[in-house]
């Protein structure tokens, strides 16, 4: 073993001191460790910290799109989306210290040592930038997540992103993140890491392993959203069941996939987290995963000579969260953690006809036991738990120094969707629900087929959770893709570029125009398509309402959707078309010869349209509507207000002011209404101009134009 001072290659202990002086001025940081970037091209939104480590990803969900589910994890610890979780381990490494450590177990970011940080700077690239956004006259067009240039994309993906970064053993980290846009290929985000010896020195007994918890997932419909996902007292959002497919011969993949399990100390059926005060809607029907899809069977120099070991991982365990709250310093708490990455820990419950000379602990959805705990050691129930799903890569008997690994996997989340999940949470709690088409099993749907159903499920409810385990069928279906995408080098068909888009209220309804000149030129260009939704807080799907074909070619396009209802909010966004040729062999074959759709993300509308009528010539013409307000009236749950508070004033004249009275004369809010577009109509929220609701009661809406005329209206509220 070499000495503490030629401990690293003299390359890296040169681009070490600035790491090194770094740390001495700022304590644990490395070279701009607090770097981050932002992926959001597609389904799943994370963050990606520079020197890989631990930190907060912040997002507001309310802003996501909510019909398209986009989901992230709230912090990079604990989810390995973007391949910040690694954990690198070894025997008998004398650390920079001095002091020999039997089995060392080294984070990314390694708060012990000084000797880690940020070799190349992370770079962010994505492939298109916001198309110029215009809503009502407001410019909605927001400023880009990464730089825009698409030469720097790896294959067809819609946002790369890379850094390089040395952690306390001395091996090299190199991170490169992809993602695409396009729906066939939307709910996964690609890792690919080389992972290179700098130290000097041979590793031996060398493991790679990575985590992911499904605690950590947020999504586009969670408490941020209205109605927000009620808290644990209505579900438990911790229960999951941790199932790993790829360890036994027959498999065709490499996937460990977690999902909602009912929690079996709470009365009835919880499975898919169904929220019985809000019609019964599933929040927990999604499926988290991470498909492995090359992993090296041995340390090369020669990429050439890198090749895939369908064995690996050869460990795969989960565990709580006892080992993350121990002492990394101790030596002891440390064994326990290289003893559970190198498959020692769940040997006592191995997973029945592995392949032999693996190491995978059984899944606990096979046991037969409707309790998702029943394996022990590793889940915990209550209280924040983190219930990790782990992958050992090895053993590397020796990882010798300037040799290199690599790794390639695809995490991402599948499932029902949330308008299945509205309807069938609806048709379970109405007790009229059946059971989905060609289940490959009548009674376990796609579950093991000694899946244990919650202790008392009723026949509905064992209906509702077989339509969640068809999500197990999409997880299998969304892994395959990503490994087709894999082995035709990353080439499957990508987005066409977003339109840009202008969204106006007018008096004759929603005028609608958009360009895109760069999808119009491409040799499968299929189109547009405009899609609206009602803007009513908890209704998030959207509607195709136009729909054009591949003759639709113009420098600007215009389209007026008169189908929609006068003071009613909207919400609108274009996408262009491309079609896929039947004999594209770099596409997943089910894809082809059908239509993908510029990326959702990049048309966001967060503005709503309200549709006016065209300005009335007198006074006299102002309609109040309705009146009398009644808030139990079914009609107005309908309409797509917020809250269910709106009241309408038609006919009004291009320009007036309108005060409202209670009938005692105490004025409670005055509104001057004078749109940019020809807007006859306008809808009040019925706050008082202190945004404090109004009470039932008769008001008195008294209308004044700039020449002086004046008219007065009565209207009755009930609450």
């Amino acid at each position: 073993m070499l000495d503490n001072n030629h401990h690293l290659s003299t390359q890296i202990r040169a681009r070490l001191a600035v790491l090194i002086l770094s740390a001495i001025l700022f304590p644990g940081s490395g070279l701009n460790a607090h770097e981050r970037a932002v992926f959001r091209a597609n389904r799943v939104w994370c963050g990606m910290l520079e020197d890989g480590g631990t930190g907060n990803f912040v997002y507001d969900a309310s802003w996501f799109p909510a019909d398209y589910n986009c989901m992230g994890p709230s912090m990079e610890r604990g989810s390995g989306l973007t391949g910040s979780t690694i954990i690198t381990t070894c025997t008998n490494w004398t650390d920079p210290k001095g002091t020999l450590i039997e089995k060392a177990v080294i984070r990314p970011v390694e708060g012990l040592y000084t000797n880690w940080g940020v070799l190349d700077t992370m770079t962010n690239y994505i492939r298109w930038g916001y198309p110029t956004s215009i809503v009502d006259f407001q410019d909605e067009t927001f400023t880009n997540w990464g730089d825009v240039d698409p030469t720097k994309m790896v294959g067809t993906s819609d946002q790369t992103a890379e850094v390089t970064t040395i952690n306390a053993l001395g091996v090299e980290i190199r991170r490169k993140v992809f993602a695409w846009s396009q729906q066939f290929h939307d709910n996964y985000i690609v890792v690919d890491l080389v992972l290179t010896n700098r130290s000097g020195e041979t590793l031996t007994d060398f493991y790679v392993a990575m985590r992911q918890a499904p605690y950590y997932w947020r999504k586009a419909k969670d408490s941020s959203s209205d109605p927000g996902i009620p808290d644990h007292d209505e579900v438990d959002r911790a229960a999951c069941w941790h199932h790993y497919y790829g360890a036994r011969p027959g498999d065709s993949l490499r996937v460990f996939y977690m999902y909602h399990a009912d929690e079996p100390d709470r009365e009835g059926d919880q499975m898919g987290g169904p929220v019985t005060s809000q019609d019964g809607r599933l929040v927990e029907s999604d499926i988290a995963f991470y498909a492995i899809l090359h992993a090296s069977a041995a340390p090369y120099t020669d990429p050439a000579d890198d090749v895939d070991d369908p064995l690996q991982p050869r460990v795969t365990d989960v565990y709580d969260n006892v080992p993350m709250g121990v002492d990394w310093s101790d030596p002891t708490s440390r064994d326990l953690i290289y003893d559970l990455i190198a498959g020692q820990n769940g040997q006592s419950q191995p997973m029945e006809g592995q392949y032999a000379g693996t190491f995978h602990r059984a899944n606990n959805d096979e046991q037969g036991d409707p309790d998702w705990s029943n394996l022990g050691i590793g889940f915990i129930k209550g209280g924040t738990v983190f219930n990790q799903s782990i992958s050992g890569f090895g053993p590397y008997p020796t990882f010798e120094d300037g040799q290199s690994l690599h790794f390639v996997y695809a995490g991402g989340y599948t499932g029902i969707g949330i308008e299945r999940e509205k309807e069938i949470g609806e048709k379970w709690l109405a007790d009229n629900l059946e059971d989905p088409p060609n289940l490959p099993d009548p009674v376990s749907g796609y579950f093991p087929v000694n899946f244990a159903y919650p202790p008392g499920a009723t026949d509905v409810d064992k209906i509702k959770d077989r339509w969640i385990s068809t999500g197990i069928d999409s997880v299998h279906k969304a892994a395959s893709r990503a490994k087709w995408n894999f082995e035709h080098d990353w080439q499957v068909p990508g987005s066409p570029p977003p339109p840009t888009q202008e969204i106006t209220g007018l008096g004759e309804g929603v005028e609608i125009k958009w360009s895109d000149p760069d999808a119009e030129a491409l040799d499968g260009f299929a189109g547009y398509r405009v899609l609206r939704r009602v803007g009513r807080s908890d209704t998030v799907f959207f509607d195709i309402v136009h729909r054009t074909d591949a003759s639709d070619l113009a420098a600007e396009h215009t389209w007026l959707d008169t189908n929609v209802l006068y003071g009613a909010s909207y919400f609108y966004y274009v996408q262009a078309g491309y079609l896929i040729p039947e004999n594209d062999l770099n596409a997943y074959p089910s894809s082809r010869g059908k239509v993908i759709w510029s990326g959702r993300l990049w048309n966001p509308t967060d503005i709503e349209v309200q549709p006016p009528r065209m300005p009335g010539e007198e006074l006299s013409d102002i309609r109040i509507v309705p009146n009398p307000y009644n808030i139990r009236d079914p009609l107005i749950a309908d309409y797509g207000w917020d809250d269910d508070r709106g009241l309408m004033f038609f006919n009004l004249p291009a320009e007036v002011t309108i005060k409202i009275f209670t009938e005692s004369g105490d004025l409670v809010r005055t509104i001057v209404h004078k749109p940019l577009s020809r807007a006859g109509a306008l809808t009040w929220n019925m706050l008082t101009d202190s945004q404090q609701a109004i009470a039932s009661g008769i008001y008195i809406a008294v209308f004044e134009t700039p020449d002086g005329s004046v008219a007065y209206q009565k209207f009755i509220v009930v609450r």
